[in-house]
């Protein structure tokens, strides 16, 4: 089993709950970033098999691009230990789509396997559409990608 205390999360989760506070920051940032495909670190607490974001912190998406993301890993581990120091857990990532649908891409499903228990939570957002957003989750490479049930408080 995994220490509380390291990246990887072990627990199987199956809700996520963002406070609306968290899900406007998040929103203002893809908007801030749009087209370029926005992402950021999400960290908080888990209780039983439900996680709850308390807090982000944006990473910079060194692609610069529109269809995919990534980050400079050390500024993603020094953001995760940030959020440590206030006592939050690390959850898994978010990023945007600019686009209609938040659906993993293809190269979302692969990173995802590098990353067993994360969550991802993916923001659609288009300008003049509403935005939408969906979890997932893959546990290891014999398991589906899991889709999170997520709500906005």
């Amino acid at each position: 089993m995994v220490e509380n205390n390291s990246i990887q999360n072990p627990l199987r989760i199956y809700k996520v709950i963002i406070p609306k506070k968290i899900y406007s920051k998040i929103f203002r940032i893809v908007k801030k970033r749009f087209p370029i495909e926005a992402c950021g670190v999400l960290l908080g607490f888990i209780n039983g098999h439900t996680a709850r974001i308390e807090y982000i912190e944006e990473l910079h998406n060194i692609l610069r691009s529109t269809g995919a993301f990534w980050f400079d890993e050390k500024d993603w581990i020094k953001k995760i230990l940030e959020g440590k120091r206030k006592g939050y857990r690390y959850l898994g990532l978010f990023h945007s789509h600019p686009r209609e649908e938040a659906l993993p891409s293809l190269s979302d499903r692969h990173r995802m396997l590098e990353c067993p228990g994360e969550i991802w939570l993916i923001i659609a957002y288009k300008p003049g559409i509403d935005p939408s957003f969906t979890a997932w989750r893959v546990d290891n490479w014999e398991s589906s990608i899991t889709r999170l049930r997520v709500l906005v408080k």
